[in-house]
């Protein structure tokens, strides 16, 4: 589906897993997207195929109370659909994570849904969404990276992990290891410009300087207005 002359003037590309098995230069696909167009990625779906199924619906469902999807000490939400009560033998899924929240995984029994009863066949397909979060272009030549790095018990979908964060979460992380660089650096000098100066305002007047560090930038940017370049 392609779609132009909204606000903006921008367009959006969507592509169907059918149309996806079409392309054939990933890497120049995302050359034109990224560099040509400048555009942005709203979406990404990767999934990885257990056509021996070894990694079953209950085992995942095991994975998570053990704690194999817990990222930065939170368990995320976690959902049920479809025959759990083995009446009609047309699969079960297990979601993972949360849609609102940027990236769902979907565990599903991919050929009980395609009607073959008895086949193994599990798909294992995570959701990606540029809510809060910037997914880069790699994930359309380096899938099963970013599939494997989407929760910890996940490393069987590929040897490389690579991990999507938000950009809150980093933005986070960069703005404390700076507090704790500036508080180590200077933060002496604040007590004695407190005690010359007379007040925190006077040493906050004469120590601001405009626009933000480049490592905060980005995120500051981003955060507060994500929606600049042409949807992809």
């Amino acid at each position: 589906m392609f779609a132009f002359g909204g606000q903006r003037n921008t367009a959006f590309l969507s592509l169907s897993g059918d149309a996806c098995a079409l392309v054939p230069d990933w890497a120049r696909f995302s050359e034109i997207g990224r560099d040509v167009l400048a555009g942005r990625l709203t979406r990404w779906d990767g999934a990885a195929d257990d056509f021996a199924g070894a990694h079953t619906v209950d085992l995942a469902v095991e994975m998570y109370l053990q704690g194999g999807f817990t990222g930065r000490g939170r368990q995320p939400g976690i959902g049920v659909a479809g025959d759990w009560l083995g009446q009609t033998g047309l699969g079960r899924t297990l979601y993972i994570g949360n849609r609102k929240n940027g990236k769902l995984l979907r565990i599903y029994e991919k050929g009980k849904q395609l009607g073959q009863k008895e086949s193994p066949w599990v798909r294992w397909e995570v959701e990606y969404h540029n809510k809060n979060r910037v997914i880069p272009w790699d994930v359309l030549t380096l899938p099963d990276c970013y599939a494997a790095g989407a929760y910890p018990c996940m490393s069987w979908v590929g040897q490389e992990r690579s991990r999507i964060g938000t950009v809150k979460a980093q933005d986070a992380i960069s703005y404390e290891r700076m507090k704790r660089s500036a508080s180590t650096g200077y933060g002496r000098l604040s007590n004695v410009m407190m005690e010359r100066e007379g007040s925190a305002e006077r040493v906050i007047a004469q120590l601001l300087v405009p626009g933000a560090p480049r490592r905060l930038a980005f995120s500051a940017q981003y955060l507060r207005e994500h929606s600049d370049g042409p949807d992809v």
